[in-house]
């Protein structure tokens, strides 16, 4: 027991891990993994290894790209050697700053580093890794105030079964269940990241002990100091959510790191400042200048500004915007629940609103709900029932299982409202793979030309200011009716729809390959697919009609392809691919 223990604090320093250069550099093989069980003293390591099931699995796992994970470009083991090619980090670990800028910690640096810490988890936890050692010495911090996560050695893949046991750990960071080589889950990472979480705002770390067995009872019997104790702007709600996540019993933790991110962020500082914060302490003092008056903050880039919570919450934002549109121009032509002076009107929208900000796919099934309901109410029941029928069948298969495609379908309606429905199907093909995408995109047509017979006429905005309220006369269903019978009678709106289809498909195509250059050709291509049906639609018209369409709508498809090329441009590139892709 006492080698397995000794053993299991043996493990690359992230030191070493901060200057390993990309280039092809010999470790001692006993040094890339950390074990809890000791491989029999006559067999040579490389043939102990060898037999390790899955060994490719965790090469491919350690090559996991991320902005916040170290890459691992290559790993191969030869004779009793393992090789590693890995990214270049110029820096400090986290160990280092906790040592030599503790008087320098502020809420902003400690949000920073758990911020960067939880979304390299997501992106592990999403490809099915697991981390198993995640510790200040494997949390590193680059010149430009960046938090990158390090020595994913340990990691296991999931499998049919779900996570495999550990191979090994460190005291301090490591659960009951990490301890006693129990199958594992994303709640293991949990508990180590709340110890990391735990130690930055206590300034120590309550679960250092000499053995395994001490350091389970300083889990189970430890003494916690209340974070909010030791800083005074700390809201008292995180010491419930940091305990929350440091239950010894994994079945009382959070299901996972994002709802515990999504918990203990809001109550940190500002992230984005404290990677500023953290990297002047990076860069240090210039040396053999002369003393300047106020060193200017780093310069942060507008993507590098946008952190996983900011996305969280334009997703849910879209989620609300989208439904409250949908629910406002329904239950404003329902005659029993129209009138501003109606509180039912009231009460309807803002509990169809607060859906769509909790579950934006929920949100946006009681929003498409809502609609059919008015067009069934106000004498239009054909295209109420099959926009019913279509909203089931689309929330039950896609909607209601991502966040992304309920709010792809709500950009129809929302985008429509300011006269830029090309922008739905372009959104839909920049966040979506191929076939979903088209799917929605055909979804996102039949929305638009529904809200185009309440009186616009056109699929590219529905100018929700004017034709938000119809239901005035006694045929006012008659005549949206009689609008919608004329579009679908259109060759030129067929030729829209398809392109719209179209459009998507391509741009999720060219998106395939995550990189802000193919975002920005997926959109010009999908920009032009909408531009050949809008030239179609015009030349149906007439046999002598020009192929121009009008100056409304290629304002609008302009205006709409710009503001995808802004969100192309916002998008990160990735910091590694696999020479097999290219």
């Amino acid at each position: 027991m006492a080698q397995a223990e000794a053993q299991a604090q043996a493990d690359v320093s992230g030191e070493e891990a901060a200057r390993v250069s990309a280039v092809r550099a010999s470790i001692p093989a006993p040094s890339v993994s950390v074990s809890l069980t000791q491989a029999a003293d006559d067999e040579p390591l490389v043939r102990t290894l060898s037999r390790i099931p899955g060994l490719d699995e965790a090469r491919t796992a350690a090559m996991l790209s991320d902005p916040n994970i170290v890459a691992v470009y290559d790993f191969e083991i030869q004779d009793s050697t393992a090789y590693l090619i890995m990214e270049y980090v110029e820096g400090m670990t986290l160990t280092e700053l906790l040592h030599n800028h503790d008087a320098e910690l502020t809420l902003d640096i400690v949000a920073a580093v758990f911020d960067g810490v939880a979304h390299a988890l997501e992106v592990a936890h999403e490809n099915g890794v697991l981390h198993l050692d995640i510790k200040p010495d494997n949390i590193l911090i680059n010149h430009a105030g960046q938090v990158k996560v390090t020595d994913f050695g340990l990691a296991t893949l999931a499998d049919a079964s779900g996570f495999g046991p550990a191979g090994g750990g460190t005291i301090g960071y490591m659960p009951l269940e990490q301890m006693r080589q129990e199958n594992l889950d994303a709640r293991c990472d949990e508990w180590a990241l709340a110890s990391v979480t735990y130690e930055m705002l206590a300034g120590e770390n309550p679960f250092f002990a000499p053995d395994l067995f001490q350091a389970q009872e300083a889990i189970e019997d430890g003494e916690l100091v209340l974070p909010s104790l030791c800083w005074d702007d700390l809201d008292e709600a995180a010491d419930d959510v940091i305990f929350y996540a440091l239950d010894p019993e994994r079945d009382e933790r959070y299901e996972s790191v994002r709802d515990f991110a999504e918990e203990l962020a809001p109550l940190l500082g500002d992230a984005a400042q404290g990677r500023a914060a953290l990297a002047e302490i990076v860069q240090g003092p210039a040396e053999d200048e002369a003393p300047a008056p106020a060193p200017r903050a780093p310069r942060i880039s507008l993507r590098d500004r946008i952190t996983p919570m900011l996305l969280r919450v334009a997703s849910h934002g879209c989620g609300a915007a989208g439904s409250a549109v949908l629910a406002f121009v329904s239950f404003a032509n329902i005659p029993q629940a129209s009138g501003f002076d109606n509180p039912l009107f009231w009460g309807l929208f803002c509990l169809f609103t607060l859906a769509g900000v909790l579950r934006p796919h929920l949100g946006a099934l009681l929003g498409l709900l809502a609609f059919s309901g008015m067009l069934i109410a106000c004498g239009i029941p054909a295209a109420g029932c099959v926009l019913l029928v279509a909203a089931g069948v689309w929330w039950w298969y896609l909607g209601r299982t991502d966040d992304a495609l309920a709010n792809a379908v709500l950009a129809a309606p929302l985008a429509g409202a300011v006269s830029l429905g090309p922008l739905a199907p372009l959104a839909a093909g920049f966040c979506l793979r191929p076939v979903p995408a088209m799917i929605t995109a055909a979804f996102q047509a039949m929305c638009a030309l529904l809200l185009a017979g309440l009186g616009s006429g056109s699929l590219f905005g529905w100018n929700m200011l004017v034709t938000w309220h119809f239901s005035t006369g006694a045929f006012a269903g008659e005549v949206v009716s009689d609008r919608m019978v004329a579009l679908l009678s259109q060759p030129g709106t067929w030729a829209v729809v398809a392109s719209w289809v179209v459009a998507a498909g391509v741009c999720a195509l060219l998106r395939w390959r995550p990189t802000r250059l193919f975002a920005a050709f997926g959109t010009l291509a999908g920009t032009a697919a909408m531009a050949g049906g809008l030239a179609l639609a015009a030349a149906s018209l007439s046999a002598q009609a020009p192929w121009t369409p009008s100056a409304f709508d290629i304002a609008s498809l302009a205006v709409s392809a710009a503001i995808m090329l802004f969100a192309s441009y916002l998008l990160p590139d990735p910091e590694y691919y696999d020479e097999d892709d290219e």
